[in-house]
């Protein structure tokens, strides 16, 4: 057995030591970037945690462009991978897939292929792109999954956890991610900061009475309680698993909120304001030619510097209401993950951790053989069950909280 980890940043990071600790059922792990030294350090990080669970089995690293076709199906045909895990940034699914595809060899992503805030890449259209290889991965043989990480990822199992044992019909389906933690800088982001920006600068599109619903950004706020981090302000934002729950979990409406504090807010504002948010290229007057996006990028903390002395918790949950048995139900089924706990496991925050923790959960399944049927599959199409039952053994618990049924207390800002 063997797996092919395609990305070293944060995530890439957690989902290697996540393989390294199950290694006795993923095999021999290869984790290739186009900077080779990054791997070295993860493999250093992982070596040094005493993480690899079967030590005669290889781990090492190799040099690809994620964009060059041609490149990973040679690098796929050398390793010769039962399962390629993407941890790359979402740009990179198209190629990766494809390579796959030539290779006749699984695959796993945990994001969508697109940045949701251009023009033919927004929610409505999110998933378009890949879910256009379903019939390609089911005639080739092969098993590709969808949004393998928390959000978008374990939420939809959640939803899917709950269509199947908790509810008759489902009204509303809320999608709540909250990062209460401290990592002490000014401003900063917990995972790439390019895609961290694109993501939550664009208008947000929900669900709603059968037709999808267009905000501007920020434009939407409720405060919910959290378990253990207690109250925040939430907001509308655009995100993958909207898309893939519209198409396979009939609700009303579906709606993902994220927190961000006062502070956050501020700098983001600032820095949208004067330009500096934007992917287009600018010229300096010297006639440099460069992206301000990446540019920030370049000034802001690489995201694995922020883990040590991280401190604080996550939660992130979905939110269902409908009816069981004739009468109204309201629900949260939620994750709590803790930096320093994270940190102690795998050297990084818990933000790379709840992407990198689900990831290899649905690579286990597909070992195991309870994840793979032929095609491209979304998590809400999944059996949530066996899904729920191994997550906690890989570090992530869960729980179900129950909840007087209300309607939402949705505030339009302008």
């Amino acid at each position: 057995m063997a797996i092919l980890q395609i990305g070293a940043g944060g995530v890439g990071w957690v989902i290697a030591h996540k393989a390294a600790q199950n290694n006795d059922v993923l095999g021999d792990i290869t984790i290739a970037s186009r900077t080779v030294v990054k791997c070295d350090a993860i493999i250093a990080s992982i070596k040094g945690r005493n993480n690899l669970k079967d030590p005669s089995l290889k781990l090492e690293s190799r040099a690809v462009d994620a964009d060059d076709v041609d490149a990973l199906v040679a690098l796929i045909q050398d390793v010769k991978p039962d399962l390629v895990i993407n941890a790359g940034p979402p740009w990179v699914n198209m190629a990766i897939m494809e390579a796959c595809y030539q290779a006749k060899t699984s695959y796993l992503d945990t994001s969508v292929a697109v940045d949701l805030c251009s023009e033919g890449q927004q929610v409505p259209q999110a998933y378009d792109w890949q879910w256009g290889y379903r019939e390609k991965f089911e005639e080739a043989g092969i098993t590709g999954i969808l949004g393998a990480g928390f959000d978008p990822g374990v939420v939809s199992v959640f939803a899917a956890y709950a269509v199947k044992h908790l509810f008759d019909e489902i009204d509303t389906i809320d999608v709540m991610d909250v990062n209460a933690g401290d990592h002490g800088k000014k401003f900063a982001t917990n995972f790439d900061p390019e895609t961290n920006m694109l993501e939550i600068q664009g208008d947000s599109f929900y669900w709603e009475n059968g037709e999808w619903k267009q905000v501007a950004c920020h434009a939407r706020m409720m405060e919910f309680e959290f378990p253990l981090v207690g109250s925040h302000k939430v907001y509308s934002m655009a995100h993958d698993e909207v898309r893939s729950m519209k198409e396979f979990i009939p609700a009303k409406r579906i709606e993902f909120w994220m927190g961000f504090g006062d502070a956050y807010l501020n700098y983001f504002n600032c820095m949208r304001d004067i330009g500096l948010l934007s992917p287009e290229a600018v010229t300096l007057q010297d006639g440099t030619v460069v992206e301000p996006l990446k540019v920030l990028k370049a000034l802001l903390p690489d995201p694995t510097s922020l883990a040590p002395g991280y401190t604080g918790k996550t939660c992130i949950g979905t939110w269902v209401q409908g009816t069981k048995d004739g009468k109204a139900r309201s629900v949260f089924i939620y994750n709590n993950a803790d930096h320093e706990v994270a940190y102690k496991d795998v050297e990084h925050q818990a933000i790379a951790y709840t992407t990198g923790v689900p990831a290899i959960t649905a690579a286990l399944l597909y070992f195991k053989g309870a994840w793979n049927g032929k095609g491209v599959f979304n998590m809400e199409q999944l059996d949530p069950d066996p899904f729920l039952e191994l997550m906690p053994s890989i570090g992530l618990d869960w729980g179900v909280e129950e909840l007087e049924p209300q309607a939402p207390t949705i505030n339009t800002l302008k």
